[in-house]
């Protein structure tokens, strides 16, 4: 029996793998959850506590620290009770002010060469693809008491903008391991992929993470249509992150885009079954 027939079969799913992809922005504090502090803070006085909103951009393009900058907007809950708010800066244990507010909402806009003005012996040339800067934002009411929440807090890493969303043409080439396909191996098959942004920097939904190859070979065991996965571009390094395939098995893949003919290539593969596959995606 192929390890690709009969969809039914335990086999299939003991392969499953999850793997976790990492956003550079997250939201994180004290408190569980923002509704469990609010509940906290009953009858606690004039207790306010901070929010950041209207992200204009939450990480430091490292294609272009001259012009890279984070802002975002901070403000405080609606009861009114805040004197001033503070917004702090942690780098690498280091953690320091940016500074204070007494007008808001305002918007806080940090350079690239700002974010490391103030830390000893880094500057923005030491500043790496994966670095995280932690923006929290905490609140001063008229009392004097300090406060800080789940809602305030902003991670920035610093990381490539990345542009690749769009229609592409592809042609793949590759072999299934598997006796049942008729067209095997396959060269230079003509399909169509979309690369949907998810809202999360260089990370997109691949329509078809074969490029239409799973369905050309294992539409004899009932496959069809697209079988989407994620794609990651990080500094025009290509990879397939989170995918599985239909019969269960981790589909990996690396490659490259190029920014002056916008093409991307990419070498992947079903990590259980050994199949294998090349693809070139040109705009359309």
């Amino acid at each position: 029996m192929s390890q690709y027939g009969g969809l039914n079969k335990d086999i299939i799913m003991k392969h499953i793998l999850g793997s976790i992809f990492l956003i550079s922005l997250f939201l994180t504090g004290c408190y569980e959850t923002h509704d469990e502090l609010m509940q906290d803070r009953k009858g606690a006085g004039d207790i306010s506590f901070p929010t950041i909103s209207a992200i204009n951009s939450s990480f430091f393009d490292s294609f272009d620290f001259d012009n890279a900058f984070v802002e975002f907007v901070v403000a405080e809950d609606t009861l009114g009770n805040t004197a001033s708010i503070i917004v702090e800066k942690t780098f690498k244990g280091v953690t320091t002010e940016i500074g204070t507010f007494e007008d808001f909402p305002a918007t806080v806009t940090v350079t690239a060469a700002n974010a490391v003005s103030d830390i000893e012996g880094i500057a923005v040339s030491d500043l790496e693809v994966g670095d995280v800067f932690t923006f929290q934002v905490l609140t001063v009411s008229k009392s004097g008491i300090v406060s800080r929440s789940n809602a305030g807090v902003l991670n920035a890493s610093v990381a490539c903008k990345s542009s690749i969303a769009g229609t592409y043409t592809t042609v793949a080439s590759g072999m299934s391991t598997d006796d049942g396909p008729t067209e095997n191996p396959v060269t230079d098959y003509a399909y169509e992929v979309t690369l949907t942004d998810t809202g999360v920097n260089g990370v997109y939904e691949i329509s078809d993470f074969s490029a239409g190859l799973f369905t050309l070979w294992y539409d004899i065991y009932g496959l069809s249509g697209d079988y989407p996965g994620t794609l990651q571009d990080v500094c025009n390094d290509v990879s397939i992150i989170n995918t599985t395939g239909p019969f269960g098995s981790p589909i990996s893949g690396t490659g490259s885009f190029d920014p002056d003919t916008g093409i991307i290539t990419i070498s992947g593969g079903a990590v259980s079954w050994g199949d294998n596959w090349t693809i070139t995606m040109t705009p359309k």
